[in-house]
């Protein structure tokens, strides 16, 4: 009888461990992809204009281009930023995988060059 009693109250609490688990908003393979279309609009910013300040309203549009073409809205980028920012770890090796990404992007390009 105890032992029936304890495998239910073990079982309980495995599913309320499993549900309180947080779960990161945006998987990491496809933050990469936001993050890599995040990095490649900022730096574009920057040369662009020259290191200068920006209106928020041209952050503001370029970010949503960013997240239309990874279908994902701005809610879902900020709770996925608190979260990788709750787990630097994870989030560092996000950056690393993001930074491949452009190197390879920018060897590609200077290749294609005549």
């Amino acid at each position: 009888m105890v032992s029936v009693l304890l495998r239910k109250i073990t079982i309980a609490c495995l599913f309320v461990v499993a549900a309180c688990a947080k779960k990161a908003p945006i998987a990491k393979e496809k933050m990469v992809e936001v993050m890599t279309d995040v990095m490649l609009m900022e730096s574009a910013n920057a040369i662009n204009y020259n290191h200068g300040l920006l209106p928020d309203s041209l952050w503001e549009n370029d970010y949503t281009v960013v997240f239309k073409k990874n279908n994902i809205s701005k809610e879902e980028f900020k709770n996925a930023i608190s979260y990788y920012q709750e787990h630097p770890d994870v989030f560092s090796g996000i950056m690393e995988k993001v930074i491949t990404r452009l190197q390879k992007m920018q060897l590609k390009r200077q290749t294609e060059r005549p």
